[in-house]
């Protein structure tokens, strides 16, 4: 099946619908965890939330390399992970306007630093000040994300309406 915008915004859609239920889930099991004393808080809790965090980016990730294949802003295999996030806030003349806004990638970046010493590290070699700084940062990020997405689909929707 050839790329079409309504692939590419149902992906997307579905996408963020994932991403809605993890925040909904992050909400209420551990924005409770983040006001806790670093000891009160176990390693397997540690664990749980980076994986959710992890998740979380990896669910942004999908939408970008949905609209980079969509656009054919191909990445390269060295750095792609950077690269891909970098290229969303760019507005592409002629092909696409920026995904996100700077203040979007900047939280976006750490949470992919994070995802980053997550997959190779043991839950209780995870620096817990660091977990807790980008974990508090996901609501932001999340509605950012929410808001910047909806309104580029709002883009592509007109894509269809021109053709």
């Amino acid at each position: 099946m050839a790329r079409t915008p309504e692939l590419l915004i149902a992906d997307v859609r579905d996408e963020m619908t994932k991403l809605e239920r993890l925040e909904q889930s992050f909400t209420a099991t551990v924005n409770p965890m983040l006001k806790q004393p670093p000891e009160q808080v176990s390693d397997y809790d540690r664990g749980a939330i980076g994986y959710q965090l992890h998740n979380f980016y990896n669910g942004c990730e999908n939408i970008f390399r949905g609209i980079a294949a969509y656009f054919e802003n191909d990445i390269g295999t060295d750095r792609w992970h950077a690269d891909l996030l970098r290229r969303m806030r760019l507005d592409i003349p002629g092909h696409r306007p920026a995904v996100i806004d700077d203040e979007l990638y900047q939280l976006l970046n750490d949470f992919r630093g994070f995802r980053h010493v997550f997959r190779s590290a043991y839950s209780f070699e995870l620096d817990w000040e660091r977990e807790r700084l980008v974990a508090g940062r996901l609501p932001r990020a999340a509605g950012l994300l929410r808001q910047q997405v909806s309104d580029f689909l709002d883009w592509v929707q007109g894509l269809e309406a021109d053709s």
